[in-house]
This record gives structure tokens, sequence and C-alpha cells, in this order.
């Protein structure tokens, strides 16, 4: 049996089209949230990229993955051309409230609240969120990022 690695994915490769050309070998395992984090923005060369950031009250979610061993350093490729790392000390929780150690990226940049990603980024992570079928609720609010004429 290959050894996998449960991969929290958040940003541009919750798009199944996406994560499909990064790790073929994924495969979707279940929707997780990190309780009190943040999703924060940072700007990068390509424009501004999501990061998790811990803040009480506050929760990202987002699909789990297992992932082949041999494709994390394709994953971790992926992540690093938008500026994040391996790391992030808190555990992902499921829909039945069971706790899991995942593989997850951030920037070590500090956010930036005005930062919006580009049209295309976010479209990305509506259309992951939507296929995975994440809480309406947080689809909703990744949704808004684009059309908040505060931040146009």
């Amino acid at each position: 049996m290959p050894k996998t690695t449960l991969y929290f994915a958040y940003g541009s490769l919750l798009d199944p089209e996406r994560i499909s050309k990064i790790a073929p070998g994924s495969k979707f395992a279940f929707i997780a949230h990190y309780p009190e984090t943040r999703l924060d923005f940072v700007d990068h060369d390509e424009g501004a990229v999501p990061t998790l950031t811990k803040a009480a009250g506050n929760t990202v979610w987002g699909g789990v993955f297992e992932l082949p061993d041999e494709e994390i350093s394709a994953v971790a490729e992926a992540e690093a051309a938008e500026g994040r790392v391996p790391g992030f000390d808190l555990k992902a929780v499921d829909r039945e409230g069971n706790k899991h150690d995942c593989l997850t990226f951030v920037t070590s940049e500090p956010a930036n609240g005005e930062l919006r990603p580009s049209p295309e980024y976010l479209e990305a992570m509506v259309n992951g969120a939507r296929h995975w079928n994440l809480p309406a609720g947080w689809v909703l609010g990744l949704e808004d990022l684009g059309e908040d004429p505060l931040f146009m």
C-alpha cells in the first residue's frame, strides 16, 4: 500500500482541476475546518494569495486530500510558488468533530486585511469550495470577496 499524507487545501489547489494536475494521485477525503483561524491575504508576485492566521472566533473551511507521499514535493512546489511553506500547528476538524494532523501551507509574510485575490484566483477557490460542497456560508463569503465594493 502506498503511503499517504493528509493535505488541507484552502487556496487555489482546492479546485479539482488544479489539484489533479499537480497531484494526480490525490484523493478527496473529507471536508474540514481550522477553528480559531481566519483566512487572510498577503501580497505576492502574482497578486494577493491566501494564508491562515490564528484568530479567535473565526473558522477556515477547506478540503482534506489523501496525498501520495511521492506527490508531496509537487504540492509543496505549487504552494511555494504562491509564497507558502509547510506549517500550521493546529489540527483540522472534520464535520464529526474528529481532529486530524494535516499538511497545511501558510505564508511567513504578515497579512494585509485590505488585499483581495485576483478574480481568476478567487474563481479557483470558489469552484473548489462548491465542488467539494463546503458549507454554503463559507462559499458565499468567498464569493463576497470579489463583490464587496468596499474592496474594489
